[in-house]
């Protein structure tokens, strides 16, 4: 973290350690103290054993100055270490102590430490770990764009001077699901992520004050990998790194694109929670976004054995406070779809939550097939169900077809938590999963619910995540 400048105190002598007492005269003398550190941990001053050095805010560090070593007597102790520097830059080395001048013993020369390497500057960072921009291969216009904010949460100005994209290879999918870098002509994901207006650089970032940062993917550069030969097998998945550097230390997000075949071609579910960060079985749907192939609602799958899938019908609070409920993708035809909640007493309280919101935007469907879309004005992403059980449902225009892209009249108008209330009856529309991060570890009272509105089986439609709910019993 970026810290206040604080005093790194090198004392030597009495606080540093004694010095070895010369056979011929006095013992060592005076150790110096570290100087004080502005930047990273500030270095102790020479002679003496170590002190500790406490890490200054951002700056430059100060080089902590070895005091005398006393006169006659036998060398005292090298120097102390440097402090070190918590986040922040490297503390400065501290100078040994002068020779001693006066007779009898052999000369002091006490050796400074060398502050230890700052973690970086946590107090300013991108506001999520990830940036995703999905687009349509080989469309123009507009531009696939997405963006992100450097926050600088400290209490004083920072430097950025600088704004990169690098790093690693092109993320596909294995036959298993698992990521792998491509083994032929691999591209690096970062050729094809650029920054949008960049600012002059060195910028000026105040306290509390955000720095927009816009990543665009190049949907129509000469180097994107060719399109995947099945269209089932879902999008290209590019991925690359974005760091900001800063006048001390630098902040870091992860960059995902999402190279759609055709407009009304999709990712995978597989490949959308890749993007997400998180790792879930989620069976059928992991790596195909047309798995049934009757295309027949009837003939979707119940809760899958073997996978991360539970039942859950109706969930309940698990906690104080709200039920927290985020949409992070969406991939179905366009719409202004409103969504939310019921209970469990009375099926036809329908309490609205959201609204997915259109827009016109050729590289996402008029952001109907994206991860992370808009919400119309009005929207939340908490409410309170009180402490009885209570269901979900999203409004999918299957049946009014207003928005006119090939709904199905049977499949009805709301999809449900609750397989009975869907139509065709009991379909299970609604697939509810105990959520997991990247590394595979289960993330408490957190749910990710993908929903079918169709008959294809690709459960990502629209998928949301949960906070601070169970499973009803």
């Amino acid at each position: 973290m970026l810290s206040v400048a604080a005093i790194a105190c090198g004392c030597g002598g009495s606080n540093g350690g004694p010095s070895t007492t010369g056979s011929g005269g006095a013992s060592g003398g005076q150790v110096g103290s570290g100087g004080l550190g502005s930047g990273g941990g500030a270095a102790q001053g020479g002679g003496g054993s170590a002190g500790t050095g406490t890490a200054g805010g951002a700056g430059s560090s100060a080089i902590g100055t070895g005091g005398l070593v006393g006169s006659g007597g036998a060398s005292g102790r090298g120097g102390g270490t440097g402090g070190v520097a918590t986040g922040g830059a490297t503390g400065g080395s501290g100078s040994g102590g002068a020779a001693g001048t006066g007779p009898g013993g052999s000369h002091g020369t006490g050796t400074g430490g060398s502050g230890a390497a700052g973690s970086g500057s946590s107090e300013v960072a991108f506001g999520s770990d990830r940036v995703i921009v999905t687009g349509v291969r080989a469309t123009t216009t507009p531009a696939a764009t997405s963006s992100i904010n450097l926050h600088n949460g400290g209490a004083t100005s920072v430097q950025v001077t600088g704004l990169t994209i690098a790093g690693t290879a092109q993320l596909t999918l294995g036959p298993s699901g698992t990521a792998v870098t491509a083994t032929s002509a691999p591209v690096a994901g970062a050729a094809l992520f650029q920054i949008v207006g960049p600012p002059s650089f060195p910028a000026t970032l105040a306290p509390g004050m955000d720095l927009p940062v816009t990543v665009q993917l190049l949907t129509t550069a000469a180097n994107l990998p060719a399109a995947p030969t099945n269209k089932d097998t879902g999008c290209t998945l590019l991925t690359a790194n974005l760091t900001a550097t800063l006048s001390s230390g630098s902040a870091q997000a992860v960059v995902y694109g999402l190279v759609l075949i055709q407009a009304n071609y999709e990712a995978t579910l597989g490949q959308i929670l890749i993007a997400l960060g998180y790792k879930l079985d989620v069976g059928q749907a992991q790596n195909n976004w047309n798995p049934n192939t009757s295309m027949m609602a009837v003939n979707l799958p119940g809760v899958e054995a073997g996978t991360d899938e539970v039942a859950a019908p109706h969930f309940v609070k698990a906690g104080s406070g709200n039920v927290s409920m985020t949409l992070v993708a969406r991939f179905s035809p366009p719409g202004v779809l409103p969504y939310g909640w019921y209970p469990s007493t009375s099926a036809t309280t329908l309490n609205t939550v959201g609204t997915m919101s259109m827009t016109t935007d050729a590289q996402t469907s008029d952001k109907a097939r994206m991860i992370a879309p808009p919400l119309a004005a009005g929207s939340a992403t908490t409410f309170d169900p009180g402490s009885g059980a209570f269901g979900l449902w999203v409004f999918s225009d299957q049946k009014t077809e207003k928005y006119n892209e090939g709904g199905n009249v049977i499949n009805g108008d709301y999809d449900y938590s609750q397989d009975a209330l869907n139509a065709p009856a009991n379909v299970h529309r609604f697939k509810s999963y105990p959520l997991k991060d990247a590394s595979g570890a289960s993330l408490a009272q957190k749910y990710l619910v993908a929903v079918e509105e169709a008959g294809n089986g690709d459960y990502q439609d629209y998928v949301f995540v949960l906070g601070n709910v169970s499973p009803a019993p």
